[in-house]
């Protein structure tokens, strides 16, 4: 009898016909979707203030689209996962009670950026426990990527602001211009300046790793590709941001106090930004990795 390796598809401890797969996920699907659905629902004061951050900071206005770009990298693993077998996994319940520990601890302790983390992480845990192990492991960066969507930064502000502050009284002196700082505020001959919030550069970094992490996704295959591009994600905003500042307050400087004190102060910031990572990324696809061969189910 000639063996045709089209009709069987070869698993970690058995083999299957093509259409066992198929059959597990009629059932496997409902379930595993109707779970991660719940989660809202059964944590959901602790889903809404997620929500909540979103729609009053515009820092973290990009959560908005996590979840559907979360979906979107689903889908483009669905010929994987399709030939897949989903299989419960024991190693799901461990991951789904630690979290839900730590939900609990976080909800005592008040700390909830730590409860919004738990509860999203519970989301690949019972991937892992309802589907098994490799389904979790195929779809391990839309997994990973759905954690983006908790507001997380705002304690790294002071910092930003703070180094924001000493590089540009920095260049400003290296420039030849006599500067008077106290904290984050700056004086100069033609007027005066402080890093805000909105000057601290969170903005620019949270949305460049953000944008990176996608970016090497799906750009790179080896993995220290991705992780020199995301380590290039974080630095290079800060250092981008860092030059910005300066640059605001030497167009402020030259023009008498008449540009890039107001609304133009944002605009050039983000059109700066803009090209740097417009830059950065295009720098990065001299770099790129073939796209992973296409399969046949």
């Amino acid at each position: 009898m000639k063996f045709d390796p089209d009709r069987l598809l070869l698993t970690a401890d058995t083999q299957l016909t093509p259409h066992e797969p198929a059959r597990g996920w009629r059932l496997a699907l409902p379930i595993i979707a109707a779970a991660v659905l719940a989660l809202p629902g059964i944590y959901w004061d602790t889903a809404k203030s997620i929500a909540a951050i979103w729609g009053s900071s515009q820092t973290f206005t990009h959560g908005y689209l996590i979840v559907p770009i979360t979906l979107i990298l689903v889908w483009m693993k669905r010929r994987e996962v399709a030939a897949l077998a989903p299989r419960p996994d024991l190693l799901g319940y461990p991951v789904l009670a630690v979290a839900g520990l730590t939900w609990l601890a976080a909800e005592a302790a008040q700390v909830q950026v730590l409860a919004q983390y738990a509860l999203v992480a519970m989301v690949p845990g019972a991937v892992l426990a309802l589907a098994g192990r490799r389904v979790a492991w195929t779809l391990a960066f839309p997994l990973a990527f759905l954690l983006l969507a908790v507001p997380f930064g705002e304690a790294f502000l002071p910092r930003l602001m703070e180094w924001t502050a000493e590089f540009t009284v920095g260049a400003l002196r290296a420039s030849g211009i006599p500067v008077y700082r106290e904290g984050t505020f700056f004086a100069i001959p033609s007027g005066q300046w402080s890093v805000v919030e909105a000057c601290s550069g969170l903005r620019y970094l949270i949305a460049s790793f953000t944008v990176g992490a996608l970016y090497a996704y799906l750009t790179y295959r080896r993995w220290w590709k991705r992780a020199l591009f995301l380590v290039l994600s974080i630095a290079v905003p800060i250092v981008a941001n860092f030059v910005r500042a300066y640059m605001i307050v030497m167009i402020g400087h030259a023009s008498s106090m008449k540009l890039a004190v107001g609304v133009d102060h944002f605009v050039y910031g983000w059109l700066f930004f803009g090209v740097v990572i417009a830059l950065l990324f295009g720098i990065g696809s001299f770099w790129r990795d073939a796209p992973a061969p296409l399969s046949n189910g």
